[in-house]
């Protein structure tokens, strides 16, 4: 396994280029050029060239004493630190000017290369295409986990096997977050995830199923974002799960506002991307956000308000579980349960309960499916059944008995 990270704004704390210019006053060209690449005016490697053009003439050791000293994501070095032999640099930076930082940050590094005469850039002899770092270590047969940023990180992450998008230092490009499996806003959330993909972690996940388009339910938006007495659906939630270390929220139709909407409460969620999401279901988005979490995954439907008392039930339980509730929604998917208190069956016909949302499944057992999270459930029983009171918003009938809902969490009922 080899983790690939971009190095500026991913690695590093600041950007290097904004810090050279304004050394060296040449803020005015450089903004200049930066503001059109990001656009995606100027291709990265154009761009690059006239970096050079402008940078050229700058002592390369000053550059490299100048960057040696940036600050860097404590969360990213720590990890890089304790994985040294598993983790690579690719920057398209010349390696003239990043020396000094490459080695104080101690794994291997590719970089741009040229010809250094009088301590100044002669020529460019390689400008660096970071998926050909890519390819080469699936060539050798390793898995890449790639993490970057900009419009110049996107045919790596397309060839790596899991990309992740780093907000750390500014919002990803668009054109990275239309292909990313995972987008983070957070270094400890970073580093959680790192350490998740590295390997097996203890402890529970909470999926947060936010990708579908909830056309059922007509106020034309995610149902995550809709109105619940003054303040959006998954505020609720969040509240509710504020204990819980590792929420992964999957995203897809309005990713962009539920993202921004969320970090304004919480930033240190992960983000999964479920980029089929009109062609898939629940169980897709379940699978997503299962397969690099925890021991413990617990399937949280972003339509779902439960009882806070019922939330802290949840989130304790000490193994697997299937959330019951009595039957409330039109169209249920219903569970029977047996003397015992297991749940041994779904049905859309028959049951002793619905199945309002919730379970918690060991991660081993999340399986892909492109239709609901119970069918890929049905295997594993029988289940123990947790009884909680819940309201899934489906309907527009749905949202006027949850705004009825939310009124009776303070008396008890």
């Amino acid at each position: 396994m080899k983790f690939i990270f971009d190095l500026d704004g991913t690695i590093t704390a600041k950007e290097t280029l904004p810090i050279i210019s304004k050394y060296f006053n040449v803020d005015k060209e450089i903004d200049k050029l930066t503001e059109e690449t990001v656009k995606g005016n100027i291709p990265f490697i154009e761009s690059f060239i006239n970096r050079v053009q402008i940078l050229g003439d700058l002592p390369v050791s000053e550059i490299n004493d100048l960057l040696s000293t940036i600050p860097l994501s404590e969360s990213v070095y720590q990890f890089i630190q304790e994985n040294k032999e598993d983790c690579v640099i690719a920057t398209g930076n010349f390696s003239g000017w990043i020396e000094k930082l490459v080695k104080r940050i101690g794994c291997k590094s590719y970089s741009s290369d040229g010809i250094v005469e009088n301590n100044k850039i002669k020529k460019l002899t390689n400008i660096l295409k970071k998926e050909d770092v890519v390819k080469k270590y699936k060539a050798q047969g390793e898995q890449v986990i790639f993490i970057g940023e900009g419009n110049n990180d996107v045919e790596a992450m397309r060839e790596s096997d899991i990309s992740i998008a780093c907000g750390l230092i500014h919002t990803p490009a668009n054109s990275v977050l239309t292909i990313t499996d995972y987008a983070v806003y957070d270094e400890n959330a970073l580093y959680r995830l790192l350490n998740q993909i590295n390997s097996e972690q203890k402890g529970k996940s909470l999926i947060l199923s936010c990708a579908g388009i909830g056309s059922r339910l007509g106020l034309g938006q995610t149902k995550a974002l809709i109105d619940i007495s003054g303040k959006p659906l998954i505020y609720w939630q969040l509240e509710q799960f504020k204990e819980i270390e590792d929420i992964r929220i999957i995203v897809g139709f309005q990713a962009n506002d539920i993202v921004k909407s969320v970090l304004q409460m919480r930033k240190d969620v992960i983000f999964v991307y479920n980029h089929n999401y009109f062609h898939t279901k629940t169980g897709a988005s379940f699978y997503l956000g299962a397969r690099h979490g925890n021991e413990y995954s617990l399937a949280w439907d972003g339509d779902l308000l439960v009882h806070p008392d019922d939330i802290v039930s949840c989130i304790n339980y000490p193994g697997e579980f299937i959330g019951c509730s009595k039957t409330i929604t039109d169209d249920a998917v219903l569970a029977s349960v047996n003397e015992s208190g297991k749940v041994t069956s779904f049905s859309r016909e028959n049951g002793d309960y619905e199945w309002s949302g919730p379970a918690c499944l060991k991660k081993e057992h999340v399986k892909y499916v492109s239709n609901h999270v119970y069918t890929q459930i049905e295997e594993h029983l029988p289940l123990p059944a947790l009884v909680v009171r819940a309201q899934d918003i489906d309907t527009y009938d749905d949202y006027k008995n949850a705004l009825e809902f939310i009124k009776t969490w303070g008396d008890g009922e």
